[in-house]
């Protein structure tokens, strides 16, 4: 894991679909997987080992951040 990189990942099958070097470019990312994925199913964006982020579609088909837990 390479300090300053941002990981994007699926919470539910722990896949790493990118990995990028600013958090603009992950949050996009992670919006538009979130987008393709089941609804509820998480993406999350790891930095240096911590999960910092996490997007969910809401059941009305908006993108929503969700506390990480």
């Amino acid at each position: 894991m390479t300090r300053g990189t941002y990981y994007i990942i699926s919470e539910t099958t722990e896949d790493r679909f990118d990995e990028v070097d600013s958090l603009d470019e992950a949050m996009r990312i992670a919006r538009n997987l979130v987008k393709e994925s089941q609804g509820g199913d998480p993406i999350s964006i790891e930095h240096n080992g911590k999960v910092i982020r996490q997007l969910v579609l809401s059941p009305d088909g908006f993108v929503e951040e969700v506390p990480v837990s």
